[in-house]
């Protein structure tokens, strides 16, 4: 008995330590990554009103060719290191040698494909030169992810936040400075780079001073063929992400021009924002999910069907309601030039829906241990994007490439659907049909009442959770419910719901 009541403080004080650590890192993370998405669209509208379409169409392009970039600079590495590293970290120290290695001539090689690419393609001279412009950047990126990996392994990811919220600021305030003295497209680029080099030796000087790489390290053999085996994997998954992104951007940059890829893009920079939200929704959820998928799968069921509800009651309304308010939204955000962007996001929003189904079948299919369904899913999704846009641009512009994304997430979606079913996956949606009632009287309400459109847009989201709450597709029992399953014990009080 003196021997358990000795060792329980220590235990306790071990459980919250890792406790704070997890919130920590969680929330670290999860802030940069906010962070960088509002910076990355405050950004985006004040070059589309300070350099117009084109301007905006080139910059676009330039950050598609630069993410797709970056994915082939990391091979998929960060991701398999990180876990292993977190495991073993007496093997830091080799294994960072090893990454940088691998990252520097990856990035050299990525540049080179870049290069080949503005003089084989039919680019305009901007597109080509920028191109140029943000191969230059890669090298310095091999350097910031390969310290970034070491910190993550390391599980101090207030590290990383502090170097994302730094290097993001940074870009906003330089970007200001070169749209404030007139600069074009090509400045923007270049401050890119110039952030980038600051990214590096930031991450070099914070690495040195935390020690992660100190003594005792051990040296590992390295099986490069086998190491390469092993991160095809994650490389595929990673590629096909940004892919499911930028593609649409990449196909336009040759297939339309500048021009009708920044009427595309104000659009597109609109949605993306709700669509990375659903990819951070899912991956704060992934780690739990994990975690109850092996310890308890009664309350794993009940949580992968309460938050897909949860997603599709806070997506659906977005999507309705904003579809009514297009127009004026738009103008507001972009200026009058781009009211023909309007029609675009009308068609693009839907696909937002679409994408939070397809990303949480691809999220319990890796829980499942389905990685090979969930590379396929993602496959036919850009499949979908590479057969319907060279056909449906030329056709109906800036409006056939939306109508391309969407009919590929339907695809996507619909697949998705199926492949859950035919694994016994799918979870019942409680009050679908009063979610998705609900969304379509306050989508109608904001299209056609005849007062301001910022008056609409608040009264139909009233209206929204109102209906919500009387169909009880919402209640406080489902928030209960949600945050048991998350935190179980937090509120024992709380009466059990049926999902």
């Amino acid at each position: 008995m003196s021997h358990s009541a000795s060792s329980s403080p220590p235990e306790s004080i071990a459980a919250t330590q890792t406790g704070r650590r997890v919130l920590i890192n969680t929330g670290a993370l999860t802030s940069a990554s906010l962070w960088r998405i509002v910076i990355s669209f405050v950004l985006q509208i004040l070059i589309a009103r300070q350099i117009g379409v084109e301007g905006l169409g080139h910059y676009t392009i330039a950050l598609a060719y630069l993410n797709v970039s970056q994915v082939i600079v990391e091979l998929g590495l960060p991701t398999l290191l990180v876990r292993d590293l977190a495991q073993n970290p007496t093997h830091r120290r080799t294994y960072f040698r090893w990454l940088l290695g691998i990252q520097l001539l990856t990035s050299l090689l990525t540049w080179a494909g870049l290069i080949a690419l503005s003089i084989v393609l039919p680019f305009g001279a901007v597109t080509a030169a920028s191109l140029w412009l943000v191969g230059a950047s890669l090298p310095l990126y091999a350097l910031t992810s390969a310290v970034e990996t070491i910190f993550q392994a390391g599980e101090r990811m207030e590290l990383v936040m502090g170097v994302e919220v730094t290097i993001n600021t940074l870009i906003l305030l330089f970007s200001l400075g070169v749209l404030w003295t007139g600069g074009d497209e090509l400045a923007l680029i270049t401050v890119i780079i110039a952030t980038q080099a600051i990214s590096a030796l930031l991450c070099l000087l914070l690495l040195m001073h935390s020690h992660l790489l100190a003594s005792p390290q051990a040296r590992v053999p390295i099986d490069l063929k086998q190491l390469v085996r092993r991160t095809m994997p994650f490389f595929g998954l990673a590629l096909s992400d940004v892919l499911l992104q930028r593609l649409d951007i990449l196909l336009l940059s040759f297939i339309a021009g500048p021009a009708v890829t920044g009427i595309y893009s104000a659009a597109y920079n609109v949605v993306r924002v709700l669509m990375k939200l659903i990819q951070s929704f899912w991956r704060a959820l992934y780690p739990t999910l994990s975690r109850l998928q092996r310890h308890a799968a009664e309350r794993y069921t009940r949580l992968r069907a309460l938050s897909l509800r949860f997603g599709l009651i806070a997506v659906l309304p977005a999507a309705s309601i904003s579809f009514g308010v297009a127009p004026e939204m738009m103008r507001l955000l972009f200026g009058g030039d781009y009211s023909a962007s309007a029609e675009v996001y009308r068609i693009l929003i839907w696909a937002a829906p679409l994408f939070l189904v397809e990303v949480y079948a691809i999220t319990l299919l890796m829980i499942e241990h389905h990685l090979r369904a969930s590379l396929w899913l993602s496959a036919l999704h850009i499949a979908g994007i590479v057969i319907l846009a060279p056909l449906l641009t030329p056709l109906l512009g800036a409006n056939g490439a939306a109508l391309a994304v969407l009919l590929a997430g339907l695809t996507g979606a619909l697949a998705s659907l199926w492949l859950l079913r035919s694994l016994q996956l799918t979870a019942t949606i409680k009050r679908f049909w009063g979610i998705v009632l609900a969304a379509v009287v306050s989508g109608a309400l904001s299209a056609l009442m005849p007062a301001p459109w910022l008056v609409n847009l608040l009264f139909a989201s009233g209206v929204y959770l109102a209906l919500c709450w009387l169909t009880k597709a919402l209640s406080t029992h489902d928030l209960q419910a949600l945050w048991r399953l998350i935190l179980p014990g937090s509120s024992p009080s709380a009466p059990e719901t049926t999902l």
